[in-house]
């Protein structure tokens, strides 16, 4: 993504195959010996918090755009980098759940980069 300023108005100018090709590179499956470890990328578009929720908005290297929301049990002791990391959790959890619905469904799945 690039900002640009033209005057008052701020024009922005995505380049979605860049994030594509950066999440394409985060994702990947690696095995050594009888050691396997997964990476999975996102990227996070926006977080919205409204005590005790957060919402986030992330974009999966298919390119789907989903939204995932946490709870902050203790409201007293709200914190926002620990419900975002809850937030991220389930978003990570949905994603594990949307690579086996992949593989049921014969579906491709997108490189994972096998090492």
């Amino acid at each position: 993504m690039s900002k640009y300023r033209v005057g008052d108005e701020l024009i922005i100018i995505e380049r979605p195959g860049m994030d594509e090709k950066r999440l394409s590179d985060m994702t990947k499956l690696s095995l050594e010996g009888d050691f396997a470890e997964i990476s999975w990328g996102l990227k996070i578009l926006n977080v919205e918090y409204d005590k005790p929720n957060v919402t986030l908005t992330y974009k999966n290297a298919y390119g789907q755009i989903n939204k995932v929301f946490a709870v902050c049990v203790d409201i007293d002791n709200f914190n926002q980098q620990k419900v975002l990391e809850k937030a991220l959790l389930k978003a990570f959890q949905n994603e594990i759940i949307n690579i086996t619905v992949y593989k049921n469904n014969s579906k491709q799945m997108c490189n994972l980069n096998l090492k």
